[in-house]
């Protein structure tokens, strides 16, 4: 009897042995899972870029579901170094599943990230929410794209800042903070916040007009990217990519038409304002500048001093490549056009020409920006341009323009009465409201407008609380706090 049970204690034991055997050879597989984390895209497309932020190229979109084996981190968390079909690139983890132990994923310092990670090219601004930049539409605004890609610096304060090749302005923020948008739209998706810094200025790499007719610039965040904010929140300051730049160090500074020519009608500086060195005099008594505007005029040399301590200022010029000088659109440029004939460069998305110097009388024409108007004269109130142009005369408004040449040879407009076509306001209607037959909610209801709806304004009430206005349902009130009021309010008779 036992002897029939040592065989079959030999089988147990060797089948014990062979399992043993097969736990061990898998244990090293399993192991292995954990060597290498992945990053599941949880998003239906995902771009892997060329460095770890949305300013740089799209090396490949993939879809939902793609497993990407992990190589390295970016010193925030958020993007992640992957391996691809096509090589090394980089995702934003906030668009994965991560799968696997990350304790030993080594950090990629900023150089090495940076190294050999070509910048995307700023033309394209319309940045999608999401994804790293990865999907959705492009804004329906008018885009002005402006310079090519920003070159990257470093400065000694660890700071790190863009410069674009050619660009003759830069932004400063001029608010406590402003939120900076894929879009220009105050309700586009923020992808970050930028604060007031007096030392810190950002290339501007295009220009838009929204739907209301506020002015919009796209900037270069440094390790974000490009994206939008509204222009009044920013003024511009001369960037030394383009020449040495120089500050007035007192008030009032006289401009002159040579070192010894007069000033009469030339500007007179305050101090603060910034301009370019052009040139300085035999003696040295006097420098040759040109300011923002193009104007150029001599000034006195010591009311001049170097700017210094701004962000360009500190840059290494050698290191921003070499190129043929180019102007912004609409923010001037280092070819001025010369002083013999006025004229307006258009400094906005599009323009519109009116039939008199105000914003109430009707449209002319509409110019888009950087077009060149000839002047021919100029309101009492120094604001509204009278000029000429394919489309005959008109008048701009001087705060969306460039003045050219010398405005001293520019005729005062002073009697304007008699001149235009008042425009008709009008009521932006965006959802649905009651017409009433009187100016009241007690009075009886017509019918219901619905918007989005442009409809002429024809009477208001003393206390402006009520619009009467030509609809399709004929002459009925509206309350004018449910419309929008585009025109002159001041043109529209009261009744009642």
């Amino acid at each position: 009897m036992k002897r029939s049970l040592i065989p079959l204690f030999i089988l147990v034991c060797l089948g014990f042995s062979l399992a043993f055997a097969s736990v061990t050879a898998a244990a090293p597989a399993e192991q292995g899972q954990f060597v290498a984390p992945r990053l599941v895209v949880n998003s239906s497309f995902l771009n892997i870029r060329s460095g770890p932020g949305v300013q740089y190229t799209v090396l490949l979109t993939v879809v939902g579901g793609t497993e990407l084996p992990v190589l390295g981190r970016f010193g925030d968390n958020i993007w992640f170094q992957v391996s691809t079909v096509v090589g090394i690139g980089w995702v934003n983890v906030e668009f994965t599943i991560p799968r696997g132990n990350f304790d030993n994923v080594p950090v990629v310092t900023f150089e090495e990230a940076v190294a050999a990670a070509p910048i995307s090219s700023a033309s394209s601004l319309s940045m999608p929410a999401g994804q790293g930049g990865g999907g959705g539409a492009p804004s329906s605004a008018s885009t002005t794209p402006m310079l090519g890609s920003p070159i990257r610096f470093i400065l000694a304060n660890n700071r790190v800042v863009t410069v674009a090749p050619g660009e003759r302005f830069r932004a400063v923020i001029n608010v406590e903070a402003v939120n900076v948008r894929t879009q220009p739209a105050d309700g586009a998706t923020a992808i970050t916040t930028v604060f007031r810094d007096s030392g810190m200025d950002y290339s501007i790499v295009g220009s838009a007009k929204d739907s209301r007719g506020v002015e919009w610039v796209a900037i270069d965040v440094p390790d974000v990217g490009a994206g939008w904010i509204e222009a009044p929140k920013v003024f511009f300051r001369l960037s030394r990519v383009s020449g040495q730049v120089v500050i007035i160090n007192r008030e009032p500074v006289n401009m002159v038409s040579s070192p010894s020519g007069s000033g009469e009608g030339l500007p007179v500086l305050s101090a603060g304002r910034e301009a370019y060195f052009l040139e300085i005099s035999r003696d040295g008594q006097f420098v040759r500048i040109e300011l923002g505007d193009g104007f150029r005029a001599w000034v006195p040399a010591n009311a001049t001093t170097a700017r210094e301590g701004t962000p360009t200022d500190l840059i290494d010029l050698s290191k921003v490549v070499a190129a043929a000088p180019v102007t912004q659109p609409g923010i001037g440029g280092g070819a001025s056009f010369g002083l013999d004939t006025p004229h307006v460069v258009v400094n906005t998305g599009f323009l519109n020409i009116r039939s008199g110097p105000g914003a109430q009388f009707s449209i002319v024409a509409t110019v888009s920006g950087g077009s060149r108007l000839s002047v021919i004269g100029i309101a009492s109130d120094r604001v509204w341009f009278l000029v000429q142009g394919s489309f005959g005369q008109g008048w701009v408004n001087s705060e969306f323009t460039l003045f050219r040449g010398s405005i001293d040879s520019v005729p005062v407009i002073r009697d304007t009465s008699a001149v235009g076509i008042m425009a008709t306001p009008m009521a932006i209607i965006s959802a649905g409201i009651n017409l009433y037959a009187a100016p009241g909610t007690n009075f009886g209801i017509i019918g219901t407008l619905t918007g989005p709806l442009e409809i002429a304004v024809v009477a208001r009430t003393a206390d402006s609380q009520w619009l009467q206005v030509n609809s399709s349902l004929g002459f009925g009130w509206v309350l004018a706090s449910q419309v929008v009021l585009q025109g002159d309010a001041s043109v529209i008779p009261i009744v009642g």
